[in-house]
């Protein structure tokens, strides 16, 4: 069964849960390398969090402006 809604609704919701989740996946590498649970020759931890980070503020900054533009949530 399909979602109801129009499409318009449904690719704004579909883009959304996307950006929702690139965040979620970064910030879940983001945990495990600052637990530790990474390859032990693991040289820039540093570097790959600031490059998590962006992708994070990335999906959050796209989020944003779909609302802002076309969402009404």
């Amino acid at each position: 069964m399909r979602e109801p809604g129009t499409i318009r609704e449904r690719i704004f919701n579909a883009l959304i849960q996307k950006y929702k989740a690139d965040g979620e996946a970064a910030l879940v590498q983001i945990d495990a390398l600052i637990r530790g649970d990474v390859v032990p020759d693991h040289y820039n931890l540093t570097g790959d969090i600031d490059k998590l980070l962006a992708k994070i503020a990335f999906a959050e900054e796209k989020m944003a402006t779909l609302r802002r533009h076309y969402g009404t949530n």
